[in-house]
């Protein structure tokens, strides 16, 4: 009798040997190798819930709560309270020109010192700005007054915001009081200004003058949560095969080739991150138009390469440990502290040696200096090529150790069933 050739469950090889024959007796297409192995864990994804949200609800819910989060470029209109004791003309002007700024909002006014401090110990405002008794009058006489601001800087960007537009707001108020001075005394308007500002200085920002947080964060951010998916998937897709005691089978269906059963498996995650990266970039390129000055097909490149060089670290981790439920840890901590060490938020020239260390053991680091190079900087593709290198070395060294403790974890059951 023949053998009954149907498909059979996902975990059983679909041939007995590696080529099968056609009605006319031609040789059909091999039904093992990589192919079968895509296939075969097209089917795993489709069937289990948990594939479909790591691989495509969590990277989409992550760039969204991003989005919302910056969407409007820069914080505004952040609350501060007021505490006047001089109720004059002037502090009331001085109270309009900070509430002008960008980012301060006067939320109200307070009777006491105390009351204002005890708003910034519960979060009611970051701020409190205090004018102090005879202001007004003491700003006539040609005496100096002082305008005493307490902020919260355990938010360090909402508390240097407040230092910096309430400070405007003092020194505006200050020098527009000098200059009405001056001119009083029959100074012109020039000599008067001169005599204010004798030193001034010009400053130019160079790659971000927008001062737009949603264009410097997002492009950022969002490649730090999704190599944690990356990373995550990898080790859950081919970890899970070893807790559940399949991975004979799946070699198998790659006609007993390791290299063939990992590149098959990979295939259909790495296509899928591929396509999300690329329409998540162009959410950002096109539809909230964030500059890309540099060279869209270099970023594409390396945005390639920066998904196998976490593909190949999740890989790494589990043919090493042969356990899910360590590899998952292990992830973890590598990926979820990337962000902190990668240079952006903190100088990596400013951080001790350890790390320094551990930010040049991370993808995210080369990855995201690319980023911001082609993004705001519009570096030359010369100036990007090391951190593209870096990227190639995270994808192609872990092979070296991948391919032969994954022949021996696949083949041999002591290594199957650990949690």
């Amino acid at each position: 009798m023949k053998k009954d050739r149907g498909r059979g469950n996902d975990d059983e090889p679909q041939s007995t040997g590696p080529l099968s024959l056609t009605a006319d007796g031609h040789e059909a297409v091999p039904r093992v190798g990589i192919i079968p192995v895509a296939r075969r864990e097209i089917r795993r994804i489709v069937s289990s819930p948990i594939y479909l949200v790591m691989l495509i609800g969590l990277p989409v819910a992550s760039f969204g709560i991003l989005l919302s989060i910056f969407f409007q470029g820069s914080p505004r209109d952040l609350p501060v309270a007021v505490y006047d004791a001089d109720h004059s003309a002037l502090s009331r002007q001085l109270i309009r020109m900070a509430d002008a700024t960008q980012s301060i909002r006067i939320a109200g006014s307070v009777q006491s010192m105390e009351a204002g401090k005890g708003q910034i110990q519960s979060g009611k405002v970051y701020a409190l700005i205090v004018i102090p008794e005879e202001f007004e009058k003491w700003i006539l006489k040609g005496l100096r007054s002082k305008v005493v601001v307490y902020y919260n800087n355990q938010f360090l960007l909402a508390g240097s915001l407040i230092d910096r537009d309430s400070a405007m707001a003092v020194n505006t108020l200050s020098a527009g009081l000098n200059l009405r001075y001056r001119e009083s005394s029959g100074e012109q308007s020039a000599e008067a200004l001169a005599h204010i500002e004798p030193v001034s200085i010009e400053t130019h920002v160079l790659f971000n003058p927008y001062l737009n947080y949603l264009y410097f964060l997002l492009t950022t951010l969002h490649p730090t949560l999704f190599q944690i998916f990356v990373m995550t998937l990898t080790i859950y897709a081919a970890g899970v095969e070893l807790k559940e005691g399949t991975a004979k089978a799946w070699l198998t269906c790659a006609g007993d080739k390791t290299g063939a059963a990992l590149i098959g498996k990979l295939i259909p995650y790495t296509l899928s991150f591929i396509l999300m990266a690329m329409a998540m970039q162009f959410a950002q390129f096109v539809w909230l138009d964030i500059p890309l000055q540099g060279h869209a097909i270099f970023l594409f490149v390396s945005t390639c390469i920066f998904i196998l060089a976490y593909q190949s670290m999740g890989l790494l981790v589990v043919a090493v440990t042969a356990n899910l439920r360590l590899s998952i840890s292990i992830a973890a901590f590598y990926s979820g502290t990337a962000f902190a060490f990668s240079g952006v938020t903190f100088p990596t020239v400013a951080m001790p040696m350890i790390g320094r260390c551990w930010g040049y053991a991370l993808p995210l680091t080369s990855y995201l200096k690319i980023v911001v190079d082609q993004t705001m900087r519009n570096a030359p593709v010369q100036a990007s090529l090391p951190f593209l290198g870096g990227l190639i070395l995270f994808a192609v060294i872990p092979v070296i150790v991948i391919l032969p403790r994954m022949n021996t974890v696949m083949r041999h059951p002591q290594y199957w069933g650990r949690s």
